[in-house]
This record gives structure tokens, sequence and C-alpha cells, in this order.
């Protein structure tokens, strides 16, 4: 008979501990710590094509910088694909298609072979906005050259702004 008293009173105590843990376990709510974030993006994004050293590439730097200050301000989602392989038109075809078939809403090159693969294929994907950063600035009417200067990272994220705004995002 004692032992069923140990048994019910440890039982006891557990159910009691586990109570008051459950009580102040934190949750974001008035015990004092800040509620959980988590970062809410629009349905809107910027993508950026790079040459085969991905951000290291030359150019490439201050570009990806200009479409994360538009991503801290808008929730643009950004992200980057890596050309690999030869630097020429017929290596960047299928890194462009990719970033059209990904769904992006902005597609960004930087120079050549970029810049002049995306004004031969603007005009076949009008709901896109192409920004090509230096290279032959060829335009169409969804081509937002950008002049390579030091406010390249500024105009960038101005030409994502704008655009994202256009969408209503």
């Amino acid at each position: 008979m004692r032992r069923g008293w140990v048994v019910a009173t440890a039982v006891g105590i557990v159910v009691v501990g586990g109570v008051a843990v459950a009580i102040r376990w934190p949750s974001g709510g008035g015990d004092g710590l800040p509620p959980a974030r988590a970062r809410v993006y629009a349905d809107f994004s910027a993508c950026l094509l790079t040459g085969e050293q991905g951000l290291a590439s030359p150019g490439a730097g201050p570009v990806w910088t200009g479409l994360q200050d538009a991503s801290g301000d808008t929730g643009v989602k950004v992200s980057y694909l890596a050309a690999t392989g030869p630097a020429t038109e017929a290596n960047y075809l299928p890194y462009v298609n990719s970033l059209v078939q990904r769904r992006c809403d902005v597609v960004v090159t930087v120079g050549e072979p970029g810049t002049t693969v995306v004004a031969a294929q603007a005009p076949a994907h009008s709901a896109i906005r192409f920004v090509t950063v230096g290279g032959s600035g060829a335009t169409s009417a969804n081509v937002s050259p950008v002049r390579v200067s030091e406010h390249v990272r500024d105009d960038v994220a101005a030409t994502v702004r704008q655009a994202a705004h256009a969408a209503g995002h």
C-alpha cells in the first residue's frame, strides 16, 4: 500500500512539473522574450545571372548588394545563378532560359555575354523585367539598362524596387 502512495506521489510531481514547465516555456508572449520572427517575402523575385565565379565574378558584388537592399525594404525574394563554362552567348542562353522558367519577375545580368543574350530573349518574355548591367546596352520595352558606375548598387536597387512597385508589391 505504501508503495502505491510513493508511485502516485512521484507521478503527481512529474505532472505538476510538466505543467509548470509548459506555463513558463518561452512563447514570445508576455514572458519578456521577443516573439519569434520569420522573414515574409512578397510573391515577387529578382534573379541575378553571374559568371562562373558566382558573386565573385567581375561586377557581381555591388549588383548583388543592390538586390539585397531592394529585398530588405520590399520583401522581394532574391537569388543568383552562376553560369558555368565558357563566357559565350551559346553557353549563357540556357541559364537565361532557366531563370525565365523559374518565373523570376526580374532577371539581372552583369556584362557580356549575359546582356546580349537578354537583349535577344527579352522581346519573347514581355512579362519579365530584365536589367542589364554594363554590356551592349541594347534595349527593348522590358529591358532596363544600368550603367556601371560607383552608383550601380543604388541603381540596381532602385530598378528592382520600381519593378516590384509596378507589379503591386
